[in-house]
């Protein structure tokens, strides 16, 4: 599913990544892997905001998000932005287990990063069944993964059904 981000939100993307790159730069928590990682990542949470009706969360997080970019009732929810998705959905091994818990039930997506103003919102998987899928190293793509092939994605229209049913359960 293609999504078109307007000029004004680039311009909010633009500046929320460049504050975002000022505090963390010195932060050895945060694995940027890219010069422009913080403005992909912030395309890729902004089109899946605008498709799905959420409001994209621009605060300044010092420790970071916890993994978590959206959360609907109990629904977590973590994108997941690459310019290269041809592996798959890549997602770090954990190795804390109070940090496993608490993104078990959280759904994981894929965007691919097209360009400034395009993002494909490709599929979903529970963080949980991720965690199935075989480790590896994928060079240049930083630590240890597991490694989630696009056909071991679910379809989008599962995952907005349950977005849904979150909203529906907040009234």
């Amino acid at each position: 599913m293609t999504v078109f981000i307007p000029a004004d939100w680039q311009d909010t993307i633009n500046c929320h990544a460049a504050r975002r790159h000022n505090n963390h730069r010195f932060d050895t928590n945060h694995r940027v892997l890219t010069s422009d990682y913080w403005v992909k990542g912030l395309t890729g949470e902004v089109g899946f905001a605008l498709e799905y009706g959420l409001a994209p969360d621009l605060e300044d997080r010092p420790s970071g998000d916890g993994g978590v970019d959206f959360q609907v009732g109990d629904l977590k929810i973590d994108v997941k932005t690459s310019n290269n998705i041809g592996l798959g959905l890549l997602v770090p091994v954990i190795w804390d287990k109070a940090e496993e818990e608490r993104r078990e039930k959280t759904a994981l997506v894929l965007v691919e990063y097209k360009s400034r103003d395009t993002v494909s919102i490709v599929g979903w998987i529970r963080d949980q069944d991720a965690r199935t899928h075989r480790a590896d190293v994928v060079t240049g793509r930083g630590p240890l993964n597991h490694i989630v092939p696009l056909r071991g994605l679910a379809p989008l229209d599962l995952l907005h059904a349950e977005i849904q049913e979150a909203k529906r359960s907040l009234v």
